[in-house]
């Protein structure tokens, strides 16, 4: 018998119940478990967490975390305890949540493991994909089911469940915070009196090409706002080649690269900025939880298009860019963008922020 097989003969077979069922004020612990581990995700998720402290501001919320994603939800200051993904942390809470929030889009032999050993009260998923072994034909370990659209913001998710009964939830917005200690080692790397403007190119497969970028900010930026404009690009392994590429077609742009950093000091790097440019990745999300004026770069793609909308706060200036063609399901194709809007806004903007100085 093959590890599959053994998982369905295994996984716990569960009665599916209704909001009827369940008295919401009798949850006192919510484990959530993300999409997956990617700082992108992570930040979407504070959202949920802010929307679940609003809804059971007594419960204790925890979260199932690796070593990538665990700093961004310990600068949320939202979560009560951390779950790592190993047998042992699951033994430890054998059966001490009431409600398991699972929002991964399949069912893998890893979750239903944890689910097994863990067994909370209630198991509420979200959206899934069925596979040849596992799918909604094979797997009954879980009570509530809230489907989501395929192009449907995951930001909003508790928003399309009971949770949102008669409207209850607050809208939806990431949350983080900084290191005071490190936002002070992060001053240095700007220059003083400046409009500090961030760039965020680069991420996971993705990248704005280094012709269009530089197309952009040589429209929008002139010699005299130069003097006034610091300009980083945020430290990829492949930043400096980037930056070479760059100054190869555009020879008078000011850029320099931002050193390394941790995790945390890349939080205190956004969190510092005046501007970010970046393109659909974890920066741009952290840049919406900082509150940060943004020009955002994605490609003509669904469902990722709508999924990973930016949640940007009210009144906090945002234009997004989108490629000129319809790519398919293909989201890295982030290239050939429409650029003359997207110079129009960034340089009025610009001019407008320059001259407040």
């Amino acid at each position: 018998m093959n590890l599959k097989k053994l998982m369905i003969t295994i996984c716990e077979k569960r009665d599916k119940l209704t909001e009827k069922d369940v008295n919401l004020k009798e949850i006192k612990s919510i484990l959530l478990r993300p999409l997956g581990d990617a700082i992108g995700d992570a930040t979407i998720h504070t959202a949920h967490l802010l929307q679940l402290k609003s809804i059971f501001p007594q419960a204790t919320l925890g979260v199932v975390v690796t070593s990538q994603n665990k700093i961004i939800f310990e600068h949320s200051n939202l979560v009560d305890k951390y779950i790592h993904r190993n047998f042992f942390d699951y033994i430890k809470n054998h059966k001490k949540w009431d409600l398991l929030l699972d929002f991964e889009n399949n069912f893998t032999s890893a979750s239903l493991f944890m689910d097994r050993i863990l067994m909370p009260k209630y198991i509420a998923i979200f959206k899934k994909y069925n596979k040849k072994h596992y799918n909604f034909n094979t797997i009954f370990n879980y009570n509530f089911h809230f489907p989501q659209k395929d192009n449907k913001r995951l930001s909003h998710y508790l928003c399309h469940s009971f949770f949102n009964n008669n409207n209850q939830l607050i809208p939806p917005y990431s949350h983080l915070t900084t290191d005071p200690k490190t936002d002070l080692k992060i001053e240095y790397f700007w220059e003083e009196k400046k409009y500090r403007l961030l760039l965020c190119p680069q991420g996971s497969k993705r990248q704005i090409p280094p012709q269009e970028l530089g197309e952009l900010l040589t429209h929008c930026i002139d010699i005299i706002q130069s003097h006034h404009i610091d300009i980083i690009l945020s430290y990829t392994q492949t930043a400096e080649e980037y930056l070479k590429q760059l100054l190869m077609l555009y020879p008078y742009l000011k850029v320099k690269i931002s050193p390394k950093t941790s995790l945390t000091e890349y939080l205190s790097l956004i969190a510092s900025a005046n501007f970010v440019i970046a393109v659909d990745g974890g920066s741009l999300h952290l840049a919406c939880a900082f509150r940060k004026p943004l020009l955002s770069f994605f490609a003509n793609s669904q469902p990722n298009l709508g999924t990973w909308e930016p949640l940007v706060y009210p009144n906090i200036p945002h234009f997004k860019v989108i490629t000129k063609k319809n790519v398919g399901e293909n989201s890295n194709l982030t290239q050939d963008f429409q650029l003359d809007s997207a110079k129009l806004w960034l340089k009025t903007y610009l001019n407008e922020q320059i001259n407040k100085e």
